[in-house]
């Protein structure tokens, strides 16, 4: 008989020090297999405080799931996971306290987004103060049970006992995808949010416009897709082309390659019904789906519709960037904002991202209008200009009740200190200074350690799991900070295969900056030993 001591709790830096737990099972007779070991719980991100006990609970077809009426998506999702895990179990509105069971309790005395969850031998409890809160420890469970059964069906399943109390660091755990450089189906969208809510996100920025593609369906304006969905190929697409000769997954997917009359174009765009049911499934996602649409610069997509939105009516390039919108023209401001207005009313979250980044504004000093409109309106440069644009499309979209976000390169100018400032110069050190010394909140995007685009390398991973925002920022920069956010941007990943070498495991690793009180490189290591392992079993193409 082998004979372990069980540890009665672990703290977080118990957690962080010991890599093998407990839990090797005692062999009695030689066809009985003993208990799996668990060489972690295997739950990311780290919860606050985790314990394990001396309890076991071994669920069988006498297991009872008890549904709850005060969180029906969460109680569906409840079943649905308890479904996957046992071959049979019993449903109940009720059991005693002889029977094992399933309970899902409402506790209004628990913060938002916090929960409890634990496994005593006879019971499976999970309490919170929201269904956001619910849905979560649903998350932290499934985390643990596939951990436990490595996601087999079976008759019967034995938990090692636990008590978990979480809850969040931060409001904002966003994750930002660029579908305009290269485009993803809906259904594979779908299977991101499958991701991000399994990990604890509750954003889901989508960069739905850019030079190279309008990817979302406009009703009002039809030339947007008819023309500004589509495009030659570019010189991204020559390098994945080059990449695909070696690695198969830079070859472009050709669901979204388009030959007319012997011109070979790519592109593609959400419908409108697709919009809604992406939102939809989101929501019972607990994930809310924020739209970009970029401007003044990087419009050619749409300049190339309509032209009449550029000072010189033409789309180009200037030394960098791309040819913008002529805020001196009111004409092509109404246009624009009209646009939006389309784009803000099928997208129920309270946010909406302008962009506002690497704006050229040569074609502003070279337009016959641009001087009397900055003297009307008491503008003396192009930075004020720039400004006054984007507080009048602010304001515009605060009329429809939407909070604005903008890339910090808004901050080279002035800003409303209503503007939300997402951070992604890392060159620029000062723009989150001077944003916070403003009033502005700030969403951490900087690009060294938060584009999941850049090459991969275990060295960065580490960074940014040890990425401490009251190090590198005063504490006055720090109290702006509503959370932090990945992005991948996909000049260069043109499948869902280069997708997914990028992202994992920086994904799961974000998921601890956003939510976890303790990081360390050790613990995150060893709790992804199962992660690999479950997104193996779904075919997630990992490299790292």
């Amino acid at each position: 008989m082998i004979n372990i001591k069980p540890i009665t709790k672990f703290t977080n830096l118990g957690i962080l020090l010991l890599l093998q737990l407990f839990f090797i099972g005692c062999k009695t007779k030689s066809d009985t297999p003993p208990e799996p070991l668990l060489n972690t719980h295997g739950i990311i991100p780290l919860p606050k405080e985790f314990n394990f006990t001396r309890e076991k609970i071994t669920l069988t077809k006498d297991f009872i799931f008890v549904p709850n009426n005060t969180y029906p998506v969460v109680s569906a999702y409840a079943e649905e996971l308890i479904n996957q895990t046992l071959n049979e179990y019993q449903v109940s509105e009720t059991a005693t306290s002889n029977q094992t069971s399933f309970r899902i309790i409402s506790d209004p005395s628990i913060p938002t987004e916090a929960y409890e969850l634990s496994i005593t031998k006879n019971e499976i409890l999970l309490k919170a103060g929201s269904e956001s809160g619910a849905f979560s420890a649903l998350q932290s469970l499934k985390q643990y049970l596939w951990n436990c059964t490595s996601g087999l069906k079976q008759n019967a399943v034995t938990l090692p006992g636990i008590t978990i109390s979480d809850a969040p660091n931060y409001s904002w755990r966003g994750f930002h995808l660029d579908v305009a450089r290269h485009f993803f189906a809906k259904e594979y969208i779908l299977k991101i949010i499958d991701w991000l809510a399994y990990y604890k996100f509750n954003k889901f920025h989508i960069h739905l416009s850019d030079d190279q593609g309008w990817r979302i369906e406009s009703k009002q304006f039809p030339l947007l897709n008819t023309i500004g969905s589509w495009r030659a190929f570019d010189k991204y697409d020559s390098i994945c082309i080059a990449k695909a000769t070696s690695n198969p997954d830079f070859k472009i997917d050709p669901r979204f390659i388009q030959i007319k009359n012997g011109i070979t174009n790519y592109g593609g765009y959400y419908t409108q019904q697709d919009i809604a049911e992406i939102i939809a499934y989101a929501k019972d996602h607990f994930i809310e789906i924020i739209p970009e649409v970029d401007m003044p610069g990087h419009l050619s997509a749409a300049i190339k519709a309509y032209p009449q939105l550029s000072c010189n009516g033409s789309t180009g390039w200037s030394t960098e960037f791309s040819y913008p919108l002529c805020p001196c023209n009111p004409d092509a401001t109404q246009l624009a904002f009209q646009i939006w207005d389309e784009v803000a009313a099928q997208f129920p979250s309270p946010y909406a991202h302008i962009g506002a980044d690497e704006v050229d504004k040569s074609t502003w000093s070279a337009s016959a209008l641009c001087p009397d409109f900055m003297k009307t309106n008491s503008l003396i440069s192009n930075n004020e200009l720039q400004s006054f644009f984007v507080e009048k499309l602010q304001t515009h979209l605060e009329t429809s009740g939407k909070t604005v976000i903008a890339w910090d390169d808004v901050t080279d100018g002035n800003v409303d200190p209503n503007l939300k400032i997402m951070y992604w110069r890392d060159w620029v050190p000062n723009a989150p200074v001077k944003a916070a010394a403003n009033g502005n909140q700030i969403i951490f995007t900087r690009w060294d350690l938060f584009y999941f685009s850049s090459p991969f390398s275990e060295e960065n991973l580490q960074k940014l799991l040890a990425f401490d925002i009251k190090q590198a920022y005063p504490t006055e920069v720090t109290n702006k900070i509503i959370g932090f956010q990945g992005c991948v941007w996909t000049e260069e990943i043109p499948s869902e295969a280069a997708f997914e070498a990028q992202v994992f495991p920086r994904l799961q690793a974000l998921s601890e900056v956003n939510w976890s009180s303790v990081k360390d490189y050790n613990s995150f290591t060893t709790r992804m030993i199962p992660h690999r392992a479950f997104l193996k079993a779904n075919h997630v193409n990992l490299k790292h």
